[in-house]
């Protein structure tokens, strides 16, 4: 009994480890600028209304990083994104990759 008991303590104390160092890891990126290469790469803007419709004709309005399927929620209107790792986007930019 003793042993389920401290495995299960250590299972949480491992599992809290991780969410921190996730928090913490977030705190560290720095956000997305317009003329990053990658950036460049997919077309990032920073706000989805200035979207070049000559360049990107599939961008529709209402599309946005936030409404992406990779765009991982974060803090203050910015999320991560596995396309620019290290990065924040802002949640109501675009790129070419939009999903």
């Amino acid at each position: 009994m003793a042993n389920r008991r401290i495995f299960i303590m250590q299972a949480v104390a491992g599992l809290a480890a991780a969410g921190l160092g996730r928090l913490a890891m977030a705190d560290e990126r720095t956000l997305l600028r317009e003329d990053d290469p990658k950036a460049l790469e997919f077309g990032y803007v920073a706000e989805t209304a200035r979207v070049d419709q000559a360049k990107y004709p599939e961008h529709q309005p209402d599309q946005q990083c936030s409404k992406c399927q990779i765009y991982e929620d974060g803090p203050d209107g910015k999320g991560g994104c596995p396309l620019f790792p290290g990065k924040l986007v802002l949640a109501g930019g675009w790129c070419s990759a939009f999903s």
